[in-house]
């Protein structure tokens, strides 16, 4: 758009000041400044001038603001006073002196040289020293006073820019008041006039001293640990903990006020999140076809939009829940007409429907994440979840085997260790029967063990976020329990590098760092809203465990090529070792608890205390920050 059409201001709207009013507003101070220093000198030192004044006097002038607008001090290029503009500076003063000292030549003016030199340092130091009084009186006027008065963590370059930016805008809401930095060597730095008051280990005493309202991370890309330490050390009823950008979100645009982010709960589960490695993927899918049951699951939808990233010959997505399947095809394909013969609406229930799926798309890949996982419901529903996780799960197997799949993945959890549940006792045949199968076929059929899953339907983030929207209480077990937590990609990645590397018949459980208060989890999601919402204590419910575990009793040789995954040898059960049940599969559940070694129906729990603990009323500040808490976990 050129100026003639250019929209003209709307009416009333202050006009902005061009930008070459304030640059040559900054020329008339600098060749004010030559003059001034000139008659400095004169004073000063008593020195008469000739003629020659007329001349020396305006080329130094003239010599000043043309090499100035040259370099551009006088293009309204460089932010007053900054580095940038000082440097330019400098080499004009340098010029300068050089072309001053070279008339030294002439013999008129020789004597005066020394003189003009000294003006002409006398008027560098006077045009330094009146940029810098009028930045700082700037800064002074542009100071924020309404903002939540924040702690700044780094005193980087991300962390001083932040603090720019803060102190920069009249109408930021934050106001940085100390910032803590683990360099030692920062310590009691001034960084734009906010000090360095400490390191990570004493953030609690430096909000504390400041009355901050909430803490800020100015780390690019911050590991998980550093979240967790903060967390850990702070309230989190009452000290907010907030983020910036990752180095990929401040590539894609400048990052400013408005890109502070609120801490995803994955950034507080106390470890990194495993990334997954695409070649590996690659390597694993490209070229095949990969069957996934239960495709319309929190798991299985995740793990079909990474595998159809990665060049599967076909992706056959099995699901008994249409609903399921159509929102899947939406997310894969921005369409869902349901008319893919990649799609299988099929229940593993059914043998017979199975393997007419597996006739018909022949797969080569099988990953099993079809399952019920609710503990609560299978304890008052224990044949539903023995149909669907033992009986349908042998279906599965015995379609893989019939047709030739070559790599099979049995989605487990760590509920079949030592299990208490019929969920856990269900999950744990499951994993026997796939070791069964993986001998009797010699290939790679592995299951995959992991705890709770942040972000998935059913999962106590969603849980509690709605109990939040809807103004409380949040509901907890016990105040003690604890749970193993990972997040949607991570779990998807573990079942990917199973199918991959697994050796056959082997159970592979992520190393999930240390579990989590479930208590400590609801405080923080309750800090990250700002809500506040009392904490009821129900007690543990059938089948429920204090304490997760990872491993059964019995499991004590476990070995880990990876680092971030253990490995663990799983007995095989013979299916044909189990009485057949009825035609019904109502006594689907008696048949295997009475004959299999190992699920003890009467298997003990941890026992809650005889007096639970009254509801906990948390008083948060209602700081509104939008956090979707329904998207936590998902990649």
């Amino acid at each position: 758009m050129n100026e003639l059409s250019a929209p003209l201001p709307p009416a009333g709207d202050t006009p902005r000041r061009r930008p070459y009013s304030s640059a040559l507003g900054l020329a008339c101070l600098d060749g004010t400044a030559l003059v001034i220093s000139w008659f400095l000198v004169v004073s000063l030192f008593g020195r008469v001038w000739g003629g020659e004044f007329l001349l020396l006097l305006p080329a130094l002038v003239i010599g000043q603001l043309g090499l100035g607008y040259l370099l551009s001090l006088y293009r309204n290029r460089y932010q007053l006073g900054s580095d940038r503009e000082l440097r330019n500076q400098g080499l004009v003063a340098a010029v300068l002196f050089t072309g001053t000292a070279v008339m030294g030549a002439v013999p008129e003016y020789r004597e005066d040289i020394p003189w003009l030199l000294l003006a002409l340092l006398f008027a560098q130091a006077l045009m330094v020293f009146v940029r810098q009084v009028v930045r700082v009186l700037q800064q002074l006027r542009l100071v924020p006073v309404a903002g939540e008065p924040v702690v700044i963590v780094g005193a980087g370059d991300l962390g001083a820019s932040l603090v720019a930016q803060m102190m920069a805008d009249p109408l930021s809401p934050y106001r940085p008041v100390a910032i803590i930095d683990d360099d030692l060597t920062k310590a009691r730095q001034l960084i734009h006039g906010v000090p360095v008051r400490g390191t990570t280990a004493s953030v609690a005493e430096v909000v504390a001293a400041s009355h901050a309202a909430g803490v800020i991370v100015g780390i690019a890309a911050a590991p998980a640990q550093v979240f967790a330490s903060l967390v850990q050390r702070l309230e989190p009823e009452t000290t907010w903990v907030r983020a910036v950008p990752s180095p990929l979100d401040m590539l894609s645009s400048d990052i400013g006020l408005s890109d502070i982010r609120d801490l995803d709960v994955t950034d507080l589960i106390g470890r990194p999140a495993i990334e997954p490695e695409s070649d590996q993927i690659s390597h694993l899918v490209e070229g095949r076809t990969v069957l996934v049951t239960g495709a319309g699951g929190s798991i299985g939808s995740e793990l079909c939009r990474i595998i159809s990233r990665h060049g599967p010959s076909r992706l056959i997505m099995l699901d008994r829940d249409e609903s399921e399947l159509h929102s899947l095809c939406m997310s894969l394909e921005g369409r869902a007409l349901m008319d893919s013969p990649d799609l299988v609406l099929a229940d593993i229930r059914d043998s017979q429907a199975l393997d007419r799926a597996f006739a018909t798309h022949k797969p080569d890949i099988v990953i099993h994440a079809a399952a019920l996982k609710h503990l609560p419901m299978l304890e008052s529903y224990p044949a539903e979840g023995w149909k669907t996780n033992v009986h349908g799960s042998l279906n599965v197997l015995r379609a893989a085997q019939k047709h030739g799949v070559g790599r099979f993945v049995n989605i487990s959890t760590d509920k079949a260790a030592n299990p208490s549940s019929e969920l856990g006792r269900s999950k744990f045949v499951a994993e026997r029967f796939t070791a069964h199968f993986a001998a009797e076929t010699g290939l790679p059929y592995v299951s995959v063990r992991f705890g709770n899953v942040l972000g998935s339907r059913g999962s106590v983030l969603i849980s509690f976020a709605e109990q939040i929207r809807r103004g409380g209480p949040l509901t907890v077990t016990h105040p003690d329990v604890t749970r193993f937590f990972m997040t949607i990609p991570e779990a998807c990645l573990l079942v990917l590098r199973a199918a991959a590397l697994g050796g056959s018949g082997q159970t592979q459980v992520l190393d999930m760092g240390q579990p989590v208060r479930i208590v400590d989890l609801a405080k923080r999601v309750m800090a990250l809203t700002g809500r506040s919402c009392p904490i009821v204590y129900t007690g543990l419910r059938a089948g429920e465990k204090l304490h997760e575990e990872l491993f059964s009793p019995d499991e004590l040789e476990r070995t880990s090529a990876n680092g971030v995954s253990w490995t663990v040898e799983v007995s095989p059960l013979d299916p044909t070792a189990v009485p057949v049940p009825s035609a019904s599969l109502a006594n689907i559940r008696d048949c295997y608890v009475e004959t299999v070694e190992g699920i003890d129906a009467a298997a003990p729990i941890a026992a809650a205390p005889a007096e639970m603990p009254e509801a906990e009323v948390i008083e948060l500040g209602q700081t509104p920050v939008g956090l979707d808490l329904a998207g936590m976990g998902r990649a």
